[in-house]
Parts: structure tokens; sequence; C-alpha cells
């Protein structure tokens, strides 16, 4: 199948569909209503990388390129447009299934060395339905080797060398799902927590610089209508601990909310697939992380991260 396997779980009023290529959330439901959008994982892609688990970074490396304890690495572009690596490398890998049950299933991947990222990690995503929780993600990863430097060193591509020892791997994670409630985006009420907004350069989507949300069509955090408001932008100034971002109809009814801790969230008002969810991605550190530093996260060989979110109905 064009998205590897897919995989059904159920718990009580809550369905979910996952797939193994990306290890995608392909849909989530309570009583049949769509919490994000969905898409048909048995003929189509997914447009805009819905659901996708994004590692070893989410959002995109500026030039298809960064600097990491002095030394340079090439990534392939996948984004022509704007010239950035966009997403990772494990959106289109198809992960094995480990475990799997009714309402839970677990998907492992093993992301081999390479000359952009000499470093192999081993990732494990851990699906699980709860009948009054919704939908529990984990992302666990461990960096399980770290390419060494040939003899002579200008051969090959390896991890750099700091103080006589191999560097940690750079990482950071994200999952990509466009919340929804079935209705345009125009019309509905979109409340998340974020007092500053990254901007970005409109041609390549480089992050330029923090600015306060007070006052701003990107101030959401009394909640608001969405109407014409247009955002593909990073979000920090979280509280501390556990935050959510809720989606609600204007007109009323229960909201769809992410709940997470990850200190940046990406908005974005899905102009591109007719604005009918917005995609909510908690990520751990900014855009163009590897090469600002912002929130990176280091794994040495041996050392693991893990990474919870979670999605449900709120009355």
């Amino acid at each position: 199948m064009i998205n590897g396997e897919l995989i059904d779980l159920s718990s009580d009023r809550y369905q979910a569909r996952i797939a193994t290529c990306g290890a995608t959330l392909v849909h989530l439901r309570r009583d049949h209503r769509d919490l994000i959008v969905p898409f048909d994982a048995e003929n189509c892609l997914p447009s805009g990388w819905q659901g996708k688990t994004l590692i070893p970074w989410p959002n995109r490396i500026a030039g298809s390129r960064y600097t990491y304890r002095g030394t340079t690495y090439l990534v392939g572009c996948n984004e022509p447009e704007t010239g950035a690596a966009l997403h990772g490398l494990a959106g289109w890998a198809d992960w094995s299934v480990s475990e799997v049950s009714g309402d839970a299933v677990v998907l492992g991947l093993t992301i081999p060395a390479s000359y952009a990222y000499p470093w192999s990690l081993e990732a494990t995503a851990r699906f699980r339905l709860d009948p009054a929780g919704g939908l529990a993600l984990s992302i666990t990863t461990t960096c399980v080797g770290a390419a060494a430097p040939t003899t002579p060193a200008t051969l090959t591509v390896s991890a750099p060398e700091v103080d006589g020892h191999l560097a940690p791997a750079p990482y950071s994670v994200s999952t990509h799902p466009y919340l929804t409630r079935s209705v345009p985006l125009d019309d509905c009420v979109l409340t998340s927590p974020g007092s500053q907004v990254l901007d970005v350069d409109p041609a390549t989507m480089a992050p330029t610089h923090l600015r306060d949300v007070t006052g701003t069509d990107w101030d959401w955090r009394q909640g608001r209508l969405v109407g014409v408001t247009t955002t593909d932008n990073a979000y920090t100034g979280l509280p501390q601990g556990t935050w959510q971002v809720r989606l609600a109809r204007a007109t009323g009814g229960p909201a769809v909310v992410m709940r997470s801790d990850a200190p940046w969230v990406q908005l974005y008002t899905a102009d591109h697939m007719g604005r009918r969810g917005v995609a909510v991605e908690p990520m751990t550190g900014a855009p163009n992380v590897f090469n600002s530093g912002q929130g990176l996260v280091t794994l040495e060989v041996g050392r693991s991260h893990t990474f919870d979110v979670a999605l449900y109905e709120e009355d």
C-alpha cells in the first residue's frame, strides 16, 4: 500500500487509523466526528505532511545546510520553493510494527547515519487511545551510534570531535496533525497560549526575529475567531509545564484540544488545503534549530529523549 500498513484502533467513543509510512496519524474521530483533517490513506498521499512524525528535526533547515560544532553538513532540499530541508528523515520511511492491540500500536524505525546526519537513531512511536483521554502519542528516540572520521578525514563525513570525543547528535521532534471542526477554519475560534511569534523571511521561510504578539493578529491567547487571518509561524513564550491549543466552532459545541509541554508550537492555517483546519505542531526546538541552537536537544550515544502529546475532544 502507498502509505504502508494501515492499523485501526478504537476505544469506547474514539477511533484512529495509523499508517506505518511516517508513523502517520491518518484520522482521529470521536463518535465518528473528525478531530483532525483526515486523508484517504488507501489511495492518496497526505497533503502537507498530515499527521507525520517529524525527526530528527521538524520544520526547516534553512538553505538545506547546517553548521554544528564547527562542521557544516549538506542536507537534501525537499522544498525547492524555499531551498529548505523540511521535516527530517522519518516522514516517508516505513516504520515496523512492534506491538499492536485493539487500542494501541507501537512502531519502530532505525535511521542509519548518513553524510547529511552522521548519527544513527532508533525511534519508537507509541499511539494509544483512552476512553477519557483520547489519543496519547509518545515518541522516544535513542542515539545508537556516531560516525567517526576516517584517515585522511577529508575522504568522508563524520560526527565532529570535541575534546577527543565524538559530539552528540543534534535532535528535535514534532508531530503534524491538522485540527478540524469540519467547518471552514474561518468560522472557528482558535486558542493558543504563545506570547511570542517568530517572524520569517517570506521567500525562504527562514526565521528572522521574535516579537511580542500583544496587539497583533497573531495573539490567540484569549481565543478568537480565525476569520481571514493567516499564519505559518512558530510561537513560544508558552506556559511552563503543560499547555493546550483549542479549536472550536464559533457557533459552539465541543472543542478539539492538543496538549503538550514542548517549548515551541507551529501554527499553520492550511491555506494550501482550503483552510479546512489548522496544523498544530508542538516542537522541542525552534525552526532552523540545527543552525540556531534554540531549544536544541543533544543525544550522546546511548541517551534517549521522549516527547509526549495528547489529542482529544473536550465537551
